[in-house]
This record gives C-alpha cells, sequence and structure tokens, in this order.
C-alpha cells in the first residue's frame, strides 16, 4: 500500500493532510471524514458548554469517552457517550488523579452537546476489578449495548438491553497472561477497543504496558465477543522507530515513545474494499502528545501508520483516549485533554472535533 501521509510536516504544522485523497486506486486509503479533525467551534455546540469542551466535570472528572449511536439511524446524530469519572464520599474532596470508579452514561441529542445529567451505569463491584472501572468502549450488538471496560485484572464485559442496567461478566473476558507467554506476557492488558466486522465476528485492540513510560497496543479476535484469542506474535502498533540512515531529516516521530488508547472504526475504501482504521493516543520523546492514525485494507494484516497527527500536534494539553462517531459526511472526535487546575492539579475534560474542516454540522442542540 502506498504510505499514508502526502507529506511529514514538522511537529507544530497541523495543516497538511495525512491521508492520501479518495479515489486514487486500490491502494489508496481514502480520507473523507478520516482527519485531520478541527476543533467544534462555540456556534457549534450547545448546552452552555464552551467550545470545544463536549464535557467539563470538574467534581467527578468524567473523561475518556466512548461514543455510540445507539438510535441505530445514521442520519441522525443522537448519540450516547460512556464515560470513566470518578464518584466520591460526600465529605471526600475531588482528586483528578484518583483511579475512575465509575462509568457514566450523558446523551446528546446533537451528538455532541452532551447533557449535564448522567446515569451511573457500572461500579466495581468483582474482586478481580480491584476497584476500578474505566476506558469504556461501547458498542451496539444487535439492540443490545455491549460495554468493555479497563480494571486492575484486565479488560471486563458488561451487557444491557437498554444501555443503563448492565450485568457484568463473573470474570475478565482478555486476563494477562503469564510472564514469557507471548509478546506480552505479563502485562495488564487495558483501555479496550471494540468493533464488530460484518461477518459477526469482533476485534479489541488493547493498550500494553511496556518499561517505564513506553506502551503498546495488542490486537485480539473473538467470533462471539466473549471468548478472545490474541492475534500476531508482537504489537498490532508499536512506538514509530526513527528514521533510518539516508532517509530524509524529518525530526523524532510524534509516536515514538508510546502508543495507547486504541479506537477502532470500521470504514470503505475508494473501491469498496473493507477499511479498518485504528485512532490511538501518541506520545514523543520529549512527551507531547497527539491523536495518530493508522490503518489497514480488510480486516486483517499489518497497520499502517499515519506520519502526522490527527489531532492535537500543536496543542500543550495532551489529547488521548481518543473516539470516533461517523456520520454520512463527517465524523467526529472526542478526546480527553488537560484543563485548567483545580488545588494546584489539572483536570480532565472531552473536547470534540470534526472532520473534514469544511463539514456544516446542525445547529447544536439544545442551543
Amino acid at each position: 500500500m502506498r504510505p499514508l501521509a502526502l507529506c511529514a510536516p514538522l511537529w507544530p504544522l497541523s495543516s497538511c493532510a495525512t491521508l492520501p485523497p479518495e479515489g486514487g486506486g486500490e491502494g489508496s486509503l481514502p480520507n473523507a471524514g478520516a482527519g485531520p479533525f478541527r476543533e467544534i467551534a462555540q456556534a457549534e455546540l450547545g448546552g452552555a458548554r464552551t467550545a470545544p469542551r463536549a464535557m467539563d466535570d470538574d467534581g467527578r472528572f468524567a473523561r475518556d469517552a466512548s461514543v455510540v449511536d445507539l438510535d441505530g439511524d445514521p442520519s441522525t446524530l443522537a448519540a450516547a457517550g460512556f464515560f470513566a469519572a470518578t464518584l466520591r464520599a460526600d465529605d471526600a474532596a475531588p482528586d483528578p488523579l484518583a483511579p475512575p470508579n465509575a462509568i457514566v452514561r450523558h446523551d446528546a441529542a446533537d451528538g455532541r452537546s452532551f447533557a449535564r445529567a448522567s446515569t451511573t451505569v457500572l461500579t466495581p463491584e468483582l474482586p478481580w476489578e480491584g476497584g476500578v472501572v474505566a476506558a469504556p468502549s461501547a458498542l451496539l450488538v444487535g439492540t443490545d449495548v455491549w460495554l468493555y471496560y479497563a480494571a486492575e485484572g484486565g479488560v471486563g464485559l458488561a451487557r444491557s438491553a437498554d444501555g443503563i442496567d448492565f450485568a457484568r461478566e463473573p470474570a475478565p473476558v482478555l486476563a494477562p497472561l503469564a510472564p514469557g507467554e507471548g509478546w506480552d506476557g505479563g502485562a495488564v492488558p487495558g483501555s479496550p477497543g471494540v468493533i464488530r466486522l460484518p461477518d459477526g465476528s469482533f476485534r479489541m485492540f488493547y493498550a500494553v504496558p511496556g518499561d517505564g513510560d513506553a506502551s503498546f497496543v495488542g490486537e485480539a479476535r473473538s467470533d462471539d465477543g466473549l471468548l478472545w484469542e490474541r492475534v500476531g506474535s508482537g504489537p498490532a502498533l508499536a512506538p514509530a522507530p526513527l528514521a533510518g540512515a539516508g532517509a530524509p531529516e524529518e525530526g523524532a516521530p510524534f509516536d515514538g515513545a508510546a502508543v495507547s488508547d486504541p479506537a477502532p472504526v470500521l470504514a470503505v475504501s475508494a473501491t469498496g474494499r473493507p477499511l479498518l482504521r485504528v485512532y490511538y493516543a501518541a506520545r514523543d520523546s520529549d512527551g507531547r502528545s497527539a491523536i495518530g492514525l493508522a490503518a489497514r485494507l480488510g480486516h486483517d494484516g499489518p497497520l499502517q501508520r499515519a506520519v502526522a497527527p490527527v489531532f492535537g500536534a500543536s496543542s500543550a494539553l495532551s489529547p488521548r483516549a481518543p473516539s470516533v462517531a461517523v456520520y454520512p459526511g463527517l465524523s467526529l472526535l472526542f478526546v480527553t485533554q488537560a484543563a485548567g487546575t483545580r488545588d494546584g492539579q489539572g483536570y480532565p475534560v472531552v473536547a470534540a472535533g470534526v472532520a473534514p474542516a469544511d463539514a456544516a454540522l446542525p445547529p447544536p442542540m439544545p442551543p
């Protein structure tokens, strides 16, 4: 396949397209709606929220959104957002560094202006969860909502007929392997991103911690969404290596230190072939963060990464945990990033972006 990038800008530059144009033949990976993303404007965001923050909760620190179209109608933007949050005792001060201990649901009639009222749909109950439920990945399976999540002992699954009352599996559906067993043996899988393929099977991309602050992305497959097997003898996505000898000088890669928080999305190539995109959080060797994109034609095989980020290239707010909702003619991106401080500590908010940059969003609801 041809490279995803048309050019390789230095870090501060983000205006260059990161994917080749549509219609370039079988090897071309179409960029319609894939990115780069621009931040949504104030006129595009309702609910008395301040753009680009689709979620700003300095009490429970709702973050790490998973946005799903629950009405099943792609012509409408109505969606439910499932967020990790930190519930606290009434007399406890909010702590943005405390691990998430709840998954909450906020609805958005326009797909991005999330209501301030929420429903808590999941809290830790089982010993293997270790008091943590985090990094939700929600998807529709038939008429049910399946909610994958990260906990201390691995990746869990809870299912619901209405998206509110969830029943969880008693054990992790993706648990750590024993040390030395497989490339990620001994590491606890986290930050799941799950999709259902057209044949009814499932794919999961998940984060794997490495040495120090390094991290990788693994892949697993399942026929039923319950029993999973890992794919391949190594990570599906690893930090990008430095350019080799004789390569053009491009500076350090934006994802050269860590890749994490995978968010897979299904699409179709210019010639009608299935296309799988994986958005991910990236960090470079200087500690700067951005959102990257990798893709493959078909559902199997190596991922080919874009050489430039699709969001956050010039941001100092450390974007991570992407979630992408695709609609006819546009895509919405949600990322967790830093905003302000509270008691000397930063706290997370969820920002929204849209692609293509000239997309015309319908009026926000409520205005």
